[in-house]
């Protein structure tokens, strides 16, 4: 498992454009690919997590005001 993990964490850091020169050609554009498709990835897992939140916390909200009620 730390080796696919070392692997992958790798793979990401070399699709950064600050290893532009270091990259070989060859493996240029599904590097950088795959560095943006992580990048996605983490911006969605993110706005998603604040939208189950708010979720979470409007249910709190509605209990708080029946109980009350």
């Amino acid at each position: 498992m730390w080796r696919g993990l070392l692997a992958a964490a790798m793979l990401y850091g070399y699709g950064h454009s600050a290893a532009d020169g270091y990259r070989p050609a060859a493996l240029d554009r599904p590097l950088r690919d795959f560095h943006r498709e992580i990048n996605h990835a983490a911006a969605n897992g993110r706005r998603a997590l604040i939208v189950l939140d708010d979720a979470r916390a409007m249910r709190y909200l509605k209990v708080l005001l029946v109980a009350f009620d």
